[in-house]
């Protein structure tokens, strides 16, 4: 003879079914969540790693040819930089669509409101500081420490004395924090003087 279900054994087994399906959806939201922890540490790290290959790139073809002020007067250096300031600036070799306009291009790196700002000046001797195409480099900087490397040693600014103002740096260290994480970028330079002129004849 078959009997049906008691009211006690309905309820029970309501009581089952509903702990199953919260703790299924508790697994279920724990692993969206881990997912979009490990999507957003994943794209943050892309972003970093292109913004490292930017910053290498523009340093490794800096141009060493001496700057010039925005009224076209020489400033005494052929690379500036400051740890003070959070500032680099340079003049490196930026492929440009036509020919007809010069690859050589000014480039500066400020830290602004705790982001990293790359400024790309359409000449190497602007002589205005608003034209320039600007671009959020880095953002969420909380610190931010820039040495130059002379002799075996590190300096907070450069040039570091009148003889290495034709000079480039050997080394250029970054160290800052994001989002509680520390980096350290060295960036090794190809020369650090301009090469002398050929006496032959």
């Amino acid at each position: 003879m078959n009997r049906g279900f008691t009211l006690i054994e309905v309820l029970v087994s309501l009581v089952i079914l509903s702990m199953i399906t919260i703790i299924s959806s508790n697994i279920l939201q724990s692993s969206l969540e881990t997912e979009q922890i490990s999507s957003e540490r994943l794209q943050s790290a892309r972003a970093l790693n292109f913004s490292s290959i930017i910053l290498r790139r523009d340093i490794r073809q800096i141009i060493n040819v001496p700057l010039r002020d925005y009224y076209g007067d020489p400033i005494n250096g052929t690379f500036l930089g400051s740890n003070d300031d959070k500032r680099i600036s340079f003049n490196s070799k930026i492929k440009s669509i036509s020919n007809e306009i010069s690859q050589i291009k000014r480039i500066e790196y400020v830290l602004d409101d705790n982001k990293l700002i790359r400024k790309q000046f359409f000449s190497s001797n602007p002589y205005d500081s608003s034209e320039n195409i600007e671009t959020n480099f880095i953002d969420d900087i909380s610190e931010l420490d820039i040495k130059f490397m002379y002799e075996r040693s590190w300096y907070d600014k450069w040039p570091v004395s009148p003889v290495t103002e034709r000079q480039i740096p050997t080394l250029i260290k970054l160290e800052f924090k994001k989002n509680g994480n520390e980096y350290i970028w060295i960036i090794c330079l190809l020369y650090t003087s301009p090469r002398p002129r050929d006496q032959r004849g």
